[in-house]
């Protein structure tokens, strides 16, 4: 035993010791040629050092910076200096495939949009997680003349680390989970970093096309801490309904619909009895294929864009379609949906629907990549701050315990949205309303991870009726709330051209926003708030942090060793954890 201790000393000595050794020979050489070729002083060389090798090859570049992340987070744990470069070089992998879908999924999607924009004059944006952060990532990458998208990353772990210290200091804050699901909060993080920047710092001039270090450092530590409280006290929210739901399981849920899961839970009695649930009935066949989200997805993205594409062909024909003799191809600016070639405008958008899918599997299988890696790195140093703390995971993780509600809540919140946007546009065609809503369009992901997790929280405590009544009625309320905010913050862009943002930036929600229950409600509102006017940016974004705070306060998480001083206040009765004596 002594022996294998030693060996693994050695491996952290000697992995530190190669680290140390390559940052000293930069160093070295960047001193040395600057200060020995260009005279610069020690000074001028330090600064050169800082800014052109670590900040602009390194940590302004995305890929480079998360796969340094899972390296010292490996070599922290000990890991070695061979497998933190691994973990590394898979974490870059990853995150190239990411953009490799993310390209060709733009490619496909924003010529439709804005063509839709400019054939009928409505803002369509579809509601999918992954569509949002591409999107996010693309305004990042052209809101100055260098790219920011690795001021998410930096958002990413300000806000982890707020969430660890909301757990170390339970005590007082009373939140007990860590969220862990690093796909999602990658996401949330490149959405609300583009979200707080427009509501707070877009009227702040750029210098040469830049960011002030200011204002970056404003961005990354407001949203880092409104991220923070969000993970902390949103998947704490989930912890007593999630018991319920798992049969006292154990762990939070972290995901895009905390705050909606918790509330559902707590609104399903009023609508049912949890004694008729809705494992207890039979679910017509038929219903199963739905669950499929490959086929669901290309059967949506089909019906979404042969819809638009007729639209903008029935209004400009000759902007979209090219006839050659017998043959019809899609023009230049949609070549990307030429997919098969020669083949006709309607086998070529079955084509593109395919690709789409194809994109988002490649971005998906890329995240699973870097994912993988840092939630290794950053749930073993978790593991060493705050053993023992309640882990928030996938919603996916409670599916199985209700398949029939899952089903229930996705078709029942399905029908929701969709009447949901059905009135918006209607509302649309009153003169200037289409100045102030939005039309949503929600995608497979944002229908069934969402709705259908809904559908098994209701049921959880309101049975079969709770899970259908529930999800409706989110549906309907979060595509108004989604509408309204997208509009608000697309207008605070639009205030911010010229100024805090560049002129020729790509719009926040080009190709989509994120569009689950909590960032299309809850999100929806504070970007509603503040998106219009600076000041209220301000009041949207730090309200919503001390909102969240009170909240914190009030949750009963069953995990309390006494009650809050709110809770007294208001006498409240939580469920108290036992502590056992030694």
């Amino acid at each position: 035993m002594p022996k294998k201790s030693f060996k693994s000393k050695s491996k952290i000595y000697i992995g530190w010791g190669i680290f140390l050794l390559i940052n000293l020979i930069i160093i070295a050489l960047v001193f040395g040629l600057r200060m020995g070729l260009y005279n610069d002083s020690a000074s001028v060389a330090a600064v050169f050092l800082i800014e052109q090798i670590y900040l602009n090859q390194f940590l302004k570049q995305p890929q480079l910076l998360l796969g340094a992340i899972v390296f010292l987070g490996y070599m922290i744990l000990g890991r070695g200096f061979v497998t933190s470069v691994l973990g590394a070089i898979k974490t870059i992998i990853g995150f190239l495939l990411l953009n490799i879908g993310a390209g060709a999924l733009v490619g496909l999607a924003s010529p439709v949009f804005n063509g839709i924009q400019s054939a009928i004059g409505l803002k369509i944006v579809p509601l999918d997680p992954y569509l949002g952060w591409t999107s996010a990532n693309a305004f990042l990458g052209s809101l100055g003349s260098s790219s920011f998208v690795s001021l998410a990353a930096y958002v990413f772990v300000i806000g982890f680390a707020v969430n660890i210290l909301l757990v170390v200091f339970k005590k007082w804050t009373n939140v007990h989970s860590l969220m862990l699901t690093g796909h999602v909060m990658f996401q949330q993080a490149a959405i609300a970093t583009v979200a707080i920047y427009i509501m707070i710092f877009r009227s702040v001039a750029l210098s040469n096309g830049s960011i002030s270090a200011g204002v970056q450092f404003g961005t990354i530590a407001i949203t880092g801490i409104f991220l923070g409280m969000y993970w902390g006290v949103g998947s704490t929210s989930t912890l007593k309904a999630t018991n319920a739901v798992t049969e006292n399981a154990g762990f939070a849920i972290g995901h895009q619909q905390m705050f909606a899961a918790s509330i559902s839970y707590k609104l399903g009695k009023y609508f049912g009895k949890k004694e008729d649930n809705a494992e207890n009935r039979i679910l017509p066949k038929y219903l199963k294929i739905f669950e499929d989200n490959i086929f669901t997805q290309v059967v949506i993205l089909f019906i979404l864009f042969a819809a638009l594409i007729l639209i903008i062909y029935v209004t400009t024909p000759d902007s979209i379609i090219a006839k050659n003799g017998y043959v019809y191809s899609f023009t230049p600016g949609y070549g990307q949906w030429n997919v098969f070639g020669g083949a006709h405008p309607v086998i070529n958008i079955m084509g593109g629907a395919l690709k789409l899918v194809a994109s988002i599997i490649a971005i998906i299988t890329g995240v699973r990549m870097f994912v993988t890696e840092l939630q290794q790195a950053f749930q073993g140093i978790s593991e060493k701050i705050i053993p023992g703390a309640v882990i928030g995971v996938d919603i996916a993780a409670v599916y199985g315990f209700s398949p029939n509600a899952l089903t229930y809540g996705f078709v029942s919140g399905t029908i929701g949205k969709f009447l949901g946007v059905g009135i918006i546009i209607g509302l649309t065609k009153i003169s200037g309303v289409n100045n102030y809503l939005a039309v949503p369009i929600p995608l497979f992901i944002a229908l069934f991870f969402s709705s259908g997790a809904l559908g098994i929280y209701a049921n959880a405590s309101g049975g079969w009726k709770a899970s259908i009544i529930v999800p409706l009625i989110w549906g309907i309320l979060s595509m108004f709330a989604a509408g309204l905010g997208i509009a608000a913050l697309s207008q605070g862009f639009n205030n911010g051209l010229g100024q805090g943002i560049l002129a020729t930036a790509s719009s926040p929600w080009a190709t989509g926003y994120l569009g689950m229950e909590d960032w299309s409600f809850f999100f929806g509102i504070v970007m509603l708030i503040g998106g219009y006017a600076v000041p209220a940016g301000y009041i949207a974004v730090f309200g919503s942090i001390l909102i969240m705070i009170f909240i914190g306060q009030l949750i009963d998480s069953g995990l309390q060793e006494k009650p809050t001083f709110l809770q007294k206040i208001l006498k409240l009765k939580p469920e108290l954890k036992t502590v056992v004596q030694e």
